[in-house]
């Protein structure tokens, strides 16, 4: 597949997402220098509770600033802070209002990083490509899940923490060297621009953001639990379940992206979120390997079809100079569901079980897609593509 089908910038934007993606997946283990500094782990929770919760309060500014600023603008201011807030976290060595204040600040500037490269890849990417391409993209975020643990592991025994999160800045800075290479595109529509929160209520957006909030809470609630699922259960490991699934996800962005772009969006959908709730339901049930890796290939697939559907569906139904503000939102809605749908998730698995816990998630999301279905049917198909020109 030649890379340049989406765009002469893809090349060089993938590269750029794959050393920032890579420097936010070696941070997974940040925890642990937490708990050797001395905090429990209510205090760590309470730190990324923080983290959720500053990042859903930035989220309209950002959206903002997005609809005005150009992206490979945001990109280099925040990629810069991220590098110096990782040089200065790898000396500190006290649990205290420092640290909080730096590590506050690195997830900011990683959520700035995030959302505002994938506007840019939905923006350089050609709109008859676009779903395929941000399938492909997307594999910049899985290869960096599954080499950062293992490199994280590797680092921290050579060299410790300081290592780690310098090492971190190191591919930070690599990313910032490649994106300073990328041309501006300047982006408008003939639409004006509206408010934040007008663009959030906009009547063909509310049905995404409905199945995107119900898919990230089963995704959450998968990410969260499964470590002490498989250990409660005694069946396969953490390891084991992750491995196939980030295996399953890559090779379904590869395979099936190039169709993603003949078919209708909804009803595929509508499926890959009902099939997330599937897999949930395998979760629940599962008391054997076998059955523990089809959850986790059901899953997988679902995730590999449902992020680039609906992060194209976000571009394709935003006004041209609100698609800033509409890509805040929708990653705005995975931090809500961290916030509020993994501790309900949490909170059904300490009163009752496992099962119980699984399959109602599941059941939650198999319902909700269907009543997306319904929903989205009610819109006048005219509406659901903005007017586009990029000069």
């Amino acid at each position: 597949m030649a890379v340049n089908r989406f765009g002469p910038n893809f090349p060089r934007l993938f590269v750029a997402a794959l050393f920032q993606e890579l420097s936010f997946s070696l941070l997974i283990h940040a925890p642990g220098y937490f708990s050797e500094l001395g905090a429990t782990e209510g205090r760590i929770g309470l730190l990324y509770s923080a983290c959720a919760l500053v990042s859903l309060l930035f989220r309209p500014l950002l959206g903002r600033i997005l609809d005005l600023t150009h992206r490979r603008t945001v990109i280099l201011v925040a990629a810069a802070g991220n590098v110096i807030v990782l040089f200065a976290l790898s000396f500190t060595s006290v649990w205290g209002p420092l640290l909080w204040g730096l590590f506050l600040f690195q997830r900011t500037m990683q959520l700035a990083l995030f959302t505002t490269i994938l506007t840019y890849g939905a923006d350089s990417i050609p709109m008859e490509r676009r779903t395929q391409g941000l399938a492909i993209f997307g594999l910049s975020g899985l290869i960096p899940i599954a080499v950062g643990g293992y490199a994280g592991d590797v680092l921290i025994e050579a060299t410790g923490f300081s290592g780690l999160f310098l090492a971190a800045a190191a591919t930070s800075l690599l990313s910032w060297f490649v994106v300073w290479t990328l041309p501006v595109l300047p982006v408008r529509g003939r639409q004006p621009r509206r408010s934040f929160w007008a663009a959030f209520a906009q009547r063909t957006l509310l049905p995404l953001w409905f199945i995107t909030l119900l898919f990230a809470i089963g995704m959450e609630a998968m990410f969260t639990f499964t470590r002490t699922f498989v250990e409660d259960r005694q069946v396969g490991t953490t390891g084991l379940f992750f491995g196939v699934y980030g295996l399953v996800a890559a090779t379904t962005r590869i395979l099936g992206g190039r169709f993603y772009d003949r078919v209708r969006h909804r009803p595929l959908l509508t499926a890959s979120i009902a099939g997330f709730g599937v897999g949930l339901g395998f979760m629940a049930i599962a008391q054997s390997v076998p059955v523990l890796l089809v959850a986790s290939v059901v899953m997988a697939t679902a995730h590999g079809a449902a992020f680039p559907l609906l992060s194209s569906e976000v571009v394709n139904r935003a006004r041209v100079n609100e698609r800033g503000s509409a890509m805040a939102t929708f990653t705005a809605l995975f931090d809500v569901a961290l916030l509020a749908g993994a501790p309900s998730v949490g909170f059904l698995i300490d009163g009752f079980s496992y099962l119980l816990a699984f399959s109602a998630t599941g059941a939650v999301l198999i319902v909700g897609a269907l009543v997306y279905q319904a929903w989205d049917r009610t819109l006048d198909p005219a509406m659901l593509v903005a007017e586009e020109i990029m000069e």
